[in-house]
């Protein structure tokens, strides 16, 4: 096979050169779709993001589309713009409603032991894989009984001729 060689340094880009020029180019025309997203600096969003939606099971107020949540949303902002603080509206939700509102549960009464079961299950469970690891590492310990030697003298014909010699080697 035979290379081809240019005379004119320059007469043709190279193949890397285009390359690196259509990456470039698709780079600046390339846009993303985003989805319009509310802004999270906004305190209606903040508070909206700790409440339950009403309507929908487990989907926090300020992504729920839902005529309630509208209704709720627009009832933070008033509040708001009324000068309560996002706390104090969170407050508001909560004792018209219940805790069953807030989207992350308190941290006291009874819900705490829920809190803290999973912390606790998780070190009674390690605490109970090291005993265990423990145990099983460590070597039995050998028990002998009756005699004090391993093997049975009284069965053991090679045993009882090696006594038979030694006690002729010593008359």
């Amino acid at each position: 096979m035979r290379s081809i060689r240019f005379t004119r340094p320059g007469s043709m880009i190279s193949p890397l050169l285009l390359v690196l020029l259509f990456a470039l180019m698709t780079g600046m025309v390339y846009s993303p779709a985003r989805a319009q997203t509310p802004n999270p600096n906004d305190q209606v969003y903040s508070v909206a993001k700790q409440l339950n939606c009403p309507t929908c099971a487990g989907r926090n107020l300020a992504d729920c589309p839902t005529d309630t949540c509208m209704q709720w949303k627009k009832e933070i902002q008033d509040q708001l713009q009324q000068g309560k603080t996002p706390q104090q509206v969170i407050s508001y939700f909560k004792a018209r409603f219940g805790p069953g509102v807030l989207q992350e549960p308190p941290k006291q009464g009874a819900i705490l032991i829920l809190w803290l079961l999973p912390v606790f299950g998780l070190l009674a469970l390690t605490l109970g894989a090291v005993v265990f690891l423990k145990r099983v590492s460590r070597p039995a310990p050998i028990r002998v009984t009756g005699s004090s030697s391993i093997h049975d003298t009284n069965n053991d014909s090679y045993v009882q001729r090696l006594e038979d010699e030694v006690r002729e080697s010593r008359e």
